[in-house]
Parts: C-alpha cells; structure tokens; sequence
C-alpha cells in the first residue's frame, strides 16, 4: 500500500499523511513535561534550548521560505515543503524549530489561489509524537498533515503527491547517515520542467568523525591511517563515492582547506543537477577578545535550485543571517582580518562583470541580478548591487539609462533600460 492516502490523486495537494508509530498519547507528555534522553520515549538532548548556531540556520530557513512563497506561486502550481528531519518542532527554551517556522511562514504568505502544504518525517517516536502535538493547529488549518516516519517516506510521498507540483526539500539530519546520496538523488533527477530547489545541512565535522575520527590537527599521514581503519562504505554511501579519500589525505592541504575541498567536491555532484549549487557556511561566534579565529563550520548549508531568482533571495537572507558572524573580523579592528576564503571581490571588478554582461544588450537592474549575483554568491547583497549599479551610471558615466524608462530624475527603477551606449536623442542618464 502507498505511504501516500492521496497517491492517486496527485493534482490534489493537502495534509495527505498518516501517523506511524506512537502517538501523544502513547508517550503523555506535553511541551512542559518532556523528557529529555536517547530512548524511544525520550526526545533527544539537543533539543533542550536552542543553540546559536541554530538560530541562524533557522533564520535562514524562514526568511528563505517567506521568500520563495512569494515567488513561486506565479506557477500556478501546487506547493509543497518538506522537512524531512524536523524533530519535535520546538525546543525546551520555548523556541520554535524549522517545522512551526515553516508553517508561520505560510500562515502569513500571500494567497493566490495556490495550494501550499507540508509535509514532515521524523524517524525518532518522541519526536513525531511532540510534532503531532505542536502542529495540531496547523493540522486543523489545513496545512500539515500528522508526521511521517522516516525521510524515505516522506520522499515516496513527496514525489508521488507532488507530480507537477513545486517542491521544497529541507534536509536537516542528526548527523550526516542520513543522507544517503542515491536516495537523495530521487529529488535531484525529478523532472526539471518542474520546480524543485533542495536545502541540505551538510555537518562537516560528522562527516569528520565518520571517517575514521580524525582531528584537523592530524597529519595528512595520521588522516589516512584511521580512515584506512574505519568502516567507510556509509561515508561514500553518502557522498556518493570516494573522491573525498584523496582530498582528505592530501598533505598539501591545511584543515580549511581540506573543508574547503570536501564540501566543494561534494557540491560538485548536486551541481550535475542544480545549475546554482552553493555552499552557506554556519558557523560559531568567537565569544574571547582579540581577533576571532577562521574554524570549522558547525553545519554547511547546501542549496540548490535551478532558478536565477532564487539565488538572489538566498543570497541576501544567508549574508543578513551570517552579517554578525563577518562582522566580528572587522568591527572594532584597525584593519579588516576577513579571513582569505570569505574576502569578497573588490566592487570595481564586479562593476568590470556587470559592464561585461550589459555590453551590447539593455537590460533592467532585475536582469542584471540574475545575471551577476549568481557569480559572487554571499558577497555583496541586493542594495550593494543597487549601489554599484547607480554609481555607473550617475557618477561614473558608464552606463546609460534609457530617458523613456525613467520616472524620476536621477533615479532608476526596475522597468529602466540600462545599455553601456548612449540612448539616441536621450541624454546619458
């Protein structure tokens, strides 16, 4: 039998779930009363209060799914989220986790006569029975349904349900086993006339620890002896082969730089799919004096999307969420100590890319956007662009705006044609 009660019926998008497993009140516990431990019954300690680090994910996920709600229903398809790992929807602290976020931001998205719905999996007990209990309302409203299982159901369902449908996959595992990359794939290889944008949070240091337990301050030699000793066919199961054990072992490398190279090498496989894959890195502030150091990531946010659009919204959310984390490497400093790998291009050479792109063609500012932005994702947000945009054509005369598009002196719009010529009879600005 189909996982999906509405399998049959895929146009019809709702809360087409059932509940697996216990129920609230197999466990009989409320918010209040929750235990907290690593049995069946138990939810897991992590959720207790909610971690810095994870407010910034979390913000990520909500000012992105308000966006993307926005947008996408021009469609005119069927909406559907996924959040296949989503826990018991809030924590001890009384903060909201990913599932009541995602469902306050379709609460309050617009209504074009689209139909948006959730779907979330759990494969822990507890935390589909806290779930259960914290989306009662939204169950009611009709826009999640009882949670499901396990990732791999909630896939089936998605992807049977969702034929047609525009689909948002957010996976966020406990840990990176999770992720096996054949079962991921499925979303990966769905139909590309269809839209589909996927935001995975890939844990490096699990996957460090999974690879044999080693440390960045190890040498290349001591990384590959305990990957030699360790049992490494669920790591490649989940990066999707074994490139990662000549990137890691490489001496040549220093330990960003080999997170660097593994996350990199690992977005190169969705990028086979996605056109704009990128990488969100989610780190720890430096809570001691002086300068802040460049460490790991807690977690690398891995989105993609075939959507030039999409890139924009992402990529203003992800540097509002990360501003307070780059902004420790200048505030307060006599000089800017932006580690190497997050220093942005100067914005004359973005000025030289978006001249390049306008060059022999008129395009709008949201043209250029999508034209630029993808380039130098996490760089610069849309009002720098806006910036640089103006100062070519109103200080620097190197760029021209077409006078019957412009509403307001010295002052562009959207609808404005910008060209890298004069317009005829019009004046350079």
């Amino acid at each position: 039998m189909s996982p999906c009660p509405d399998a049959d019926n895929p146009g019809r998008v709702s809360p087409v779930v059932l509940a697996r497993g216990l129920s609230t009140e197999d466990v009989g516990m409320s918010q209040n009363q929750r235990a907290y431990g690593t049995r069946a019954d138990e939810v897991h300690p992590f959720f207790r209060a909610k971690r810095e680090w994870s407010r910034v994910k979390d913000r990520i996920v909500g000012s992105y799914i308000a966006c993307y709600l926005k947008t996408v229903q021009h469609r005119g398809r069927p909406i559907i989220i996924v959040d296949a790992f989503a826990g018991p929807g809030s924590f001890g602290d009384g903060s909201e986790g990913s599932p009541l976020i995602v469902c306050g931001a379709i609460g309050k998205a617009p209504k074009r006569g689209v139909g948006i719905a959730c779907l979330f999996s759990d494969s822990h007990p507890a935390h589909r029975a806290a779930l259960e209990e914290r989306l009662s309302d939204y169950v009611k409203q009709g826009i999640a349904g009882k949670p499901l299982s396990d990732f791999s159901e909630a896939l089936s369902c998605a992807l049977q349900v969702g034929k047609g449908a525009t689909l948002f996959f957010y996976l966020d595992p406990y840990g990176i086993k999770d992720l096996d990359f054949d079962t991921v794939k499925q979303i990966y290889e769905r139909d590309t006339s269809q839209s589909t944008e996927v935001l995975i949070n890939f844990n490096f240091k699990t996957f460090m620890r999974m690879s044999g337990n080693w440390s960045y301050t190890d040498s290349a030699d001591d990384v590959a002896r305990k990957v030699k000793e360790s049992k490494i066919e669920t790591v490649n199961s989940v990066m999707g082969g074994d490139y990662w054990i000549e990137l890691v072992t490489n001496p040549r490398l220093d330990k960003t730089q080999r997170e660097d190279a593994v996350v990199g090498a690992y977005m190169d496989r969705v990028r086979a799919f996605f056109q704009y894959t990128y990488a969100i890195p989610v780190k720890e502030m430096d809570d001691g004096a002086g300068v802040p150091s460049d460490d790991l990531a807690k977690y690398h946010l891995i989105f993609g999307t075939r959507s030039a659009r999409a890139v924009l919204y992402m990529n203003d959310v992800a540097n509002i969420a990360l501003e307070p984390y780059f902004n420790q490497f200048k505030d307060g400093l006599l000089f800017s100590m932006t580690p190497r790998r997050y220093e942005p291009t100067s914005m004359e050479d973005v000025k030289s890319a978006i001249l390049r792109v306008v060059n022999g063609r008129a395009m709008t500012r949201p043209q250029i956007y999508e034209a630029i932005v993808p380039g130098f994702f996490l760089q610069y947000r849309s009002k720098d662009y806006r910036a640089m945009i103006d100062g070519l054509v109103f200080k620097e005369n190197r760029l021209f705006a077409d006078p019957r598009t412009v509403k307001r002196k010295n002052k562009l719009n959207n609808e404005t044609l910008l060209s890298t010529k004069p317009w005829p009879g019009g004046g350079g600005r």
